[in-house]
């Protein structure tokens, strides 16, 4: 079984991706199931197989504990550690070799609290990785571009799992727009160039490849279907190697 976790800040579209991702997994033939993370969701453009809304909300907690909106989804993340078999038995018995796994919005209240470092290990299997998705209209400059990457560096340091950098709504920008984010990943004295900046900026943008850099990014739309081939590929690469097959249970 491959376990891909969707992360990324709020309004970057995981859940849209997931949904995407999920129909066009189904549509291929492929075994796959969706989890949805998220207490506060309040609506979810897919029927998720595995939902911890059945047990916990983030609403009936900021009610019951008189908390406010960020406090009430700690506390829902917090109280889902004690779920996690439970969580993690559903999921087997859903038998799908793909499991698409849809983190909170507030990418912060889980990626850097250890309870949702907890729950990210829990629900592991053999194989795992991270979807880090970034949003195409905020990267189209290179201030956005730069605190992204950081974001997505500090992902994957926290969860310390092979990791995807998939740009998301590229359907909302021009050619010449995705070009600039692609030679940006590549080259960091381009982006230190094009940040103008104080020699800390451009440090920081030479210290995103010096750390590793984000990898081949995958350029999607979840509302047009663009790119969502080659995510599925780059998932499978870290599952098969390259080999385009079903994956086992």
């Amino acid at each position: 079984m491959l376990v891909a976790f969707f992360v990324g800040t709020a309004g970057s579209g995981k859940s849209s991706l997931v949904s995407s991702l999920y129909g066009w997994l189904d549509e291929q033939g492929y075994d796959v199931a969706a989890v949805n993370l998220d207490p506060a969701a309040e609506y979810l453009p897919y029927i998720p197989d595995v939902d911890i809304r059945k047990k916990i909300t983030a609403r009936k907690i900021m009610k019951q504990f008189k908390l406010g909106p960020n406090a009430s989804i700690i506390a829902a993340v917090d109280m889902a550690m004690a779920e996690a078999e439970r969580i993690k038995e559903e999921i087997e018995a859903v038998g799908a070799s793909i499991v698409l796994v849809d983190t909170p919005g507030q990418m912060e209240l889980f990626a850097f609290r250890e309870s949702g470092a907890y729950l990210v290990r829990k629900l592991s299997d053999v194989h795992n990785v991270v979807v880090y998705v970034g949003d195409a209209t905020y990267m189209r400059i290179p201030e956005g571009f730069s605190t992204t990457a950081l974001l997505a560096l500090s992902s994957r340091i926290r969860f310390k799992l092979p990791q995807i950098f998939a740009v998301n709504k590229i359907d909302l920008l021009s050619e010449e727009q995705i070009d600039r984010i692609n030679s940006w990943v590549a080259d960091a004295e381009l982006l230190a160039e094009a940040l103008q900046a104080a020699p800390l900026e451009r440090e920081l943008a030479r210290a995103i490849s010096s750390l590793g850099g984000l990898g081949e990014p995958v350029f999607v739309s979840a509302l047009s279907g663009i790119g969502i081939d080659k995510l599925y590929y780059a998932i499978q690469l870290h599952y098969t190697g390259g080999e385009d097959q079903q994956m086992p249970p």
